[in-house]
């Protein structure tokens, strides 16, 4: 019998594995969409010179490990012939059925739009991801599995490329994976993020790792004797196994505890899984007989299960030769919940995937994700929010009430307030914290019990958005904040309005009267004058150019050059002599300041603002700064090419070991890189820490990032941040 080809031996390969969990599964359809993609990516090849089919054929293996259904596992296959071939949604709805198309469209790029940036471009996608996956979780399934495919094939890309892959993954769809409980994945992920981010650093710590493995393989074995004792003296039946921590786990550990390798104590995590949650207390009981525990380090996760369901005891003890071992206890079915996810809660009916209605509850988890991708309309702020909301460190507090809350690290008391309602939110003014009274920059730890304090003189002001780490309360505050200022801005467009009609013995109650108002408004094409007078305030039209169309009977002398439009008068007002390092769209030439705020350097997205008699000030687009001030002011501006090789400023921040001599290998290594130091402060933290401030002259981001990662190979250096 002659051998099939290689691609059809796959397939058939995902068909057994689909029909080995959904035995009544209707695989024709899959094998269709097989044969449909085949044909469309015909001609295509990866980076690497494999034909593309690879890769759509290894995403429906990874959709099929998460045991999805046909229509899942259909639009794996299909999920780039939208974007890549052109395919329509029409075609897909001929050829398979409405569902998998609506799948594929979720999981497509926007293509037919134009866009500002990459950034813009990136989150308007992710935005239509999230949207897409609030009507079906199998899209944002489907486009892990796609991600994570490509993440384990980045090595055709430029480093350049793959940096930035790694760190849109890290920043988005680790947390993603995690928000699903989807830990192999989260886990996978996050070691090819850091591999592709950190290349020394990961590379250094995995032949660290693989050196030792002789003795943590003969000591696993041991203790997995001991445990598996332990069990058997407790007369409970179970499964105990080890295993080595994740590189990125153990460098987050080294980084975090200012450790080196060889002192990270607790290298391997032990499992048990017993029958029972009865049975995960007394093993608990008798763990602790066995081997004395690390205080302050029990977590009962099965009481107060995590929000994407993960349940499990944790406990450190002390192993044998002293070593602190980390032993997990669960049950088979909460071992299993703790490596699918939400996947592990799938049921079939007629061989499609069905969610029970308490399982569908937990996408409550995601609920401000979605309610951003939905409420958040610019593009940079957007994306600043579901970063926030993703943040997969999370504190765990409790409301009077004794129901338990999520936030990330680092929320305070506002972002608490926040949580409970916007009113509540808006007129707060701090908290009881188990009867202990704290300001609104507290910030939240995990097992508190909070009490909000409010008062109705208490208003939202633009400070606070210094003070909060959720989406629900920036958007919460950016919206009262930007109320007030449009009536503000009403207020003093109308003050200049009035003012520049006075001069030409007119006013605006006057032009009121005759319907001259209401008439201009429609010209423009709104509906009041409200958008008119926000227009002036904002600098975006003259106060007299309003007049002139206010007044075309009086006979004004020439103010403009021909053909000169507003927005170029207003430029004019800051043109400056010699060529800038900015390019700005439309003019020539302008008074441009970059904000010391963030201190953009060249290589990096920026967005300009412009400011009342300053010219252009240039943040970075990331900038919390610049997402606090009005999105109407800010424009699109770019790097010129005569930046290249010109210096500018950028800051670091060193937080080290308070030890004598560091300081001056800091700045040996500086001048090592060719880096000058024009301004150096240093200061102590307490507990035999300090930090140092170093202003430093550099080419581009690049620079900047090179001698981050030189210096944080120091003996001594704990962290290095850039500041801004």
């Amino acid at each position: 019998m002659s051998e099939l080809p290689a691609p059809q031996q796959r397939l058939d390969e995902l068909l057994t594995s689909v029909t080995a969990y959904a035995p009544d599964a209707d695989v024709q359809l899959i094998s269709s969409a097989y044969l449909f993609a085949a044909r469309a990516h015909e001609k295509q090849t990866r980076k690497s010179g494999e034909a593309y089919l690879t890769h759509p054929l290894a995403v429906a293996f990874l959709t099929a490990e998460l045991e999805l259904d046909v229509d899942a596992i259909a639009t794996a296959l299909l999920h780039d012939t939208m974007e890549d071939c052109l395919v329509t949604r029409e075609e897909l709805v001929r050829s398979f059925n409405p569902v998998v198309a609506e799948l594929v469209d979720g999981v497509t790029k926007i293509g037919k739009l134009h866009f500002r940036s990459k950034e813009e471009a990136a989150a308007e996608n992710f935005r239509k991801m999230l949207i897409a996956m609030s009507r079906d979780v199998r899209v944002i399934l489907v486009k892990l599995a796609d991600r994570l495919h490509n993440m384990r094939t980045l090595g055709a890309m430029r480093r350049d490329k793959r940096a930035r892959i790694a760190a849109e993954t890290m920043e988005i769809f680790v947390p993603l994976a995690n928000r699903l409980g989807i830990q192999w994945m989260r886990s996978e992920l996050e070691d090819l993020c850091f591999e592709n981010l950190h290349p020394e650093h990961h590379a250094e710590l995995a032949a660290q790792v693989a050196a030792s493995a002789p003795d943590r393989e003969a000591y696993t074995k041991r203790v997995v004797e001991k445990l598996t004792a332990a069990l058997g003296d407790a007369g409970v039946e179970g499964q105990v196994s080890g295993r080595a921590k994740h590189l990125w786990s153990l460098h987050r550990k080294m980084v975090h505890g200012h450790l080196e390798y060889d002192q990270v104590h607790d290298l391997i995590a032990f499992r048990v899984i017993v029958g029972d949650v009865a049975d995960c207390y007394a093993v608990l009981g008798h763990m602790h007989g066995a081997f004395k525990p690390v205080a302050g380090r029990i977590k009962d996760y099965i009481a107060m299960p995590k929000p994407n369901g993960y349940q499990s005891l944790h406990t450190t003890v002390f192993g044998p030769e002293g070593r602190r071992i980390e032993i997990q206890i669960r049950t088979a079915e909460m071992h299993r919940i703790a490596e699918q996810g939400i996947a592990a809660h799938w049921r079939y009916k007629e061989g499609h995937l069905a969610l029970k209605p308490e399982d569908v509850a937990r996408m409550a988890q995601l609920r401000e994700v979605l309610a951003t991708a939905q409420e958040v309309a610019d593009p940079d702020e957007f994306m600043e929010a579901v970063k926030y909301d993703l943040h997969s460190e999370a504190v765990y507090v409790f409301t009077p009430a004794g129901d338990v809350r999520e936030f990330p690290e680092g929320a305070t008391v506002l972002d608490f307030a926040y949580a409970v309602h916007t009113q509540v939110g808006n007129r707060c003014t701090g908290a009881k914290v188990d009867g202990r009274m704290v300001p609104l920059r507290y910030q939240l730890r995990s097992g508190d019990t909070l009490e909000v304090l409010t008062s109705p003189t208490q208003t939202p002001r633009r400070g606070w958005l210094e003070l909060v780490k959720t989406g629900r309360a920036l958007r919460a505050i950016r919206k009262y904040v930007r109320l007030q200022e449009q009536e503000t801005g009403l207020r003093i467009g109308t003050e200049m309005l009035d003012g520049e009609l006075k001069k030409w013995s007119s006013s605006m109650k006057a032009l009121r009267k005759e319907g001259r108002l209401k008439a201009w408004s429609k010209a423009h094409g709104f509906r009041d004058l409200d958008p008119l007078l926000l227009q002036i305030a904002r600098g975006h039209m003259p106060p007299l150019k309003a007049v002139k169309e206010l007044l075309p009977e009086v006979d004004f002398e020439p103010q403009k050059k021909e053909g000169e439009g507003p927005f170029k008068r207003i430029m004019r007002a800051f043109r400056k002599a010699g060529s800038s390092p900015i390019q700005v769209q439309d003019t020539e030439d302008v008074l441009v300041s970059f904000a010391r705020c963030c201190n953009p350097l060249p290589r990096e997205p920026i967005a300009g603002y412009i400011t009342r008699g300053r010219g252009i000030s240039v943040h970075r687009r990331s900038c919390p700064q610049l997402l606090a001030l009005e999105p109407e002011r800010r424009m699109a501006v770019e790097w010129s090419p005569e930046v290249q090789g010109q210096q500018h400023q950028g800051e670091i921040r060193v937080v080290c070991v308070d030890q004598p001599g560091l300081l001056a290998t800091i700045s040996n290594a500086c001048s090592e890189q060719g880096i000058n130091i024009s301004r150096a402060e240093a200061r102590g933290l307490g507990d035999a820490k300090a930090e140092c401030s170093l202003e430093v002259g550099v080419r581009n981001l690049d620079e900047l990032q090179g001698l981050i990662r030189r210096l944080e190979g120091i003996p001594g250096v704990i962290r290095v941040d850039r500041a801004g």
